[in-house]
C-alpha cells in the first residue's frame, strides 16, 4: 500500500476537522468509517467467505485475533461494524482490520480475477476523492 495515499487521507482530516464542529467531526467519522467497510469487504475477493467476513471495525485498538467468520455476502460483517459505529468520538482512531492470513496476498492482486488491484489501496484512493470534494 503507497503510504503517501494513506498520508493524504490523514492531512485531509485534519485539515477538515479544522474547520468544522466537532458534532460535525463525529458525523465524518462514523460516515467514513462506514463507507470504508462498506468498501472493504465488499471489495474482497470471496472463495469460502472468510476473507471478507474477517474485516473487523475498531475503535481505538487494532484487532490483533482472526474472528475466523465466514460471510460470503459481507452483510453479515458490516452489521457487526455499523454496531460499533456509536462508540466513535471525535479524534478516536478507527481501525480497519483484517488478520486473515493470506490478506497480504489478496491485497497484492493474487486474485486475479476479483481484485487484482487489492482491496485497501483503492478504498483509501476512494475515500481521498471523496474529501478532495468535501475541501
Amino acid at each position: 500500500m503507497a503510504t503517501s495515499e494513506l498520508a493524504e487521507f490523514n492531512r485531509r482530516i485534519k485539515a477538515w476537522t479544522r474547520k468544522h464542529t466537532v458534532a460535525q467531526g463525529t458525523l465524518l467519522q462514523r460516515t467514513l468509517a462506514l463507507e470504508a467497510l462498506r468498501r472493504l469487504v465488499l471489495r474482497t475477493p470471496v472463495r469460502t467467505g472468510r476473507a471478507r467476513g474477517g474485516w473487523q471495525l475498531t475503535i481505538d485498538r487494532v484487532a490483533e485475533d482472526d474472528v475466523d467468520r465466514v460471510d460470503k455476502r459481507g452483510q453479515t460483517t458490516i452489521n457487526e461494524g455499523m454496531a460499533a459505529l456509536g462508540k466513535i468520538r471525535f479524534g478516536c482512531i478507527v481501525w480497519i482490520a483484517n488478520n486473515v492470513e493470506y490478506i497480504q496476498a489478496l491485497e497484492d492482486g493474487h486474485s486475479k480475477k476479483q481484485a487484482p488491484r487489492g482491496m485497501f489501496r483503492i478504498t483509501v484512493q476512494d475515500l481521498n476523492m471523496i474529501l478532495r470534494s468535501l475541501t
